[in-house]
């Protein structure tokens, strides 16, 4: 009785043994994102921030003491090859020395380092090339030890690296977080260098200039909020002293592009959501798809709103192709909001290629068409930003319109237009029009060499490689 008994205590504590051992190896380290400081002593504070793209981080490592004449600072992007394994390359080692003013300069010691981030349960260790002897353990930063650099209001935070925690300054409201430069802003120049807010209603950021959706978060209460990052669209430092920003401002502000924000109090961010193309016309292919699947009759396509070219390709497939293997499609954010169009057209080489027969946005969160194009009504986009209307009315009428395409929603406003027109004048055919003339009756009669310098500006043409509807 007592051999059973102590076999199956041994049993049980064997079992255990291998549970923790198991738990050790194979359990799920703490959120990686966030401050670290150096293991013993906690002067090295590491900041490691998600970036957009997923799997990937920024990482800053420099020392916490205020009063040091100099320091070191690491900048890493890591990619997550493994569950605990971030690795980087073109890692940066800068020596940053203050003077009197409170003021730097950074001098570059190497930008070429690679290493890793092996992360354990409550720890990360750090090997770097250039001292691989040494390897550096990180614990989670005792905020009694290390300064803490997290903004916050009532909905989300941002985390700044403890690099910066000397030149900036906040301003917080319920619903944004605003970030100055502090030198910049007390010479009265502004010094704002990016804000996050959370904008419940599409249509109130849509013409926000300098404005671009990140992501949207959901509130406690299950509200929906798009998050927009915003820069300056004018000067905000001192450009009497020189035409450059000081690298305090420049690396405030470029922060703002890799900053993720955090949902707090009962919130949760989702980074992308509401942006990528791929999660936000899914239902749009499937039904151009099945409007598609019979040979498509012209009169029909036009009543669905959809381009009569579809009938032309189907009528002109050569043996062994499909309707499906020549109409393509593709996501681009035409009007520079963070939100990806839809453009559907068809996979040519040539002044063609890149054309777009139809065009989708999205409006209030949800996707609506902005427009067919046709063979005399040729829509591409151009100068990354614009889309370029292409026409012909006739053997001696032909132009294009150039629109931008108004945030939150399908009108496309008029920016410019050149034209040709012999019918007008026959001696001196060419004309421009601005603005909301543009598809009025005021033309301004201009020579051909007025025409050709404007018009140079919006030449480049975006020559999409368009992913055939065959491999939705």
């Amino acid at each position: 009785m007592i051999n059973r008994l102590v076999i199956a205590i041994t049993i049980i504590i064997l079992l255990f043994i291998t549970v923790f051992f198991i738990i050790e190896i194979y359990a799920l380290p703490d959120e990686v994102e966030g401050k670290w400081a150096e293991k013993s002593s906690e002067r090295v504070v590491m900041d490691i921030l998600p970036d957009i793209n997923e799997n990937e981080y920024q990482i800053f490592i420099t020392w916490r003491e205020n009063n040091l004449a100099q320091k070191d600072v690491y900048r890493f992007k890591a990619v997550k090859k493994d569950k605990d394994i971030l690795e980087y390359k073109d890692g940066i080692h800068i020596y940053r020395t203050y003077n009197k003013d409170g003021g730097f300069e950074d001098k570059l010691d190497y930008q070429d380092g690679t290493g890793s981030f092996k992360v354990k349960p409550h720890r990360i260790i750090w090997t770097d090339s250039k001292s691989p002897k040494t390897k550096t353990v990180f614990k989670k930063a005792n905020p009694e030890l290390t300064t803490d650099t997290t903004v916050k209001n009532s909905m989300f935070s941002i985390l700044i690296p403890q690099e910066l925690k000397d030149f900036y300054e906040t301003e917080v409201s319920n619903d944004t977080i605003e970030i100055f430069e502090k030198s910049s802003k007390k010479a009265n120049f502004g010094g704002f260098a990016f804000g996050i807010r959370a904008y419940k209603n599409p249509a109130d950021h849509a013409t926000l200039p300098g404005g671009k959706k990140i992501g949207e978060l959901k509130d406690k209460n299950g509200v929906l909020y798009d998050m927009v990052l915003k820069h300056p669209t004018d000067v905000q430092y001192d450009y009497t002293k020189s035409s450059t920003p000081p690298e305090s401002y420049k690396l405030l502000y470029n922060l703002g592009d890799i900053i993720i924000p955090q949902g707090i109090n009962g919130s949760k961010y989702f980074k992308n959501q509401g942006t990528n193309g791929k999660n936000l016309y899914k239902g749009v292919l499937i039904r151009f798809i099945r409007d598609l699947k019979e040979k498509p009759d012209s009169t029909e396509l036009e009543k669905k709103d959809l381009s009569y070219m579809y009938n032309i390709i189907a009528d002109n497939l050569k043996e062994g192709e499909t309707l499906f293997d020549k109409i393509g499609y593709t996501y681009y954010d035409v009007n520079g909001d963070g939100i990806d169009e839809l453009l559907i057209g068809e996979i040519t080489e040539g002044e063609w290629k890149g054309i777009v027969y139809d065009m989708y946005t999205m409006v209030d969160r949800k996707p609506q068409h902005v427009m067919s194009g046709g063979s005399r009504n040729r829509f591409f986009v151009c100068d990354d930003v614009f889309i370029c209307n292409e026409y012909s009315s006739g053997a001696l009428e032909s132009g294009v319109r150039v629109y931008s395409l108004v945030e939150n929603s399908t009108e496309l406003f008029p920016q410019v237009s050149f034209k040709y027109d012999g019918y007008a004048d026959k001696d001196n055919p060419w004309f421009l029009s601005y603005g909301d003339n543009l598809n009025g009756e005021k033309w301004e009669n201009v020579s051909e060499e007025t025409i050709k310098e404007r018009k140079s500006v919006f030449e480049k043409y975006e020559r999409f490689d368009f992913k055939p509807l065959s491999k939705f």
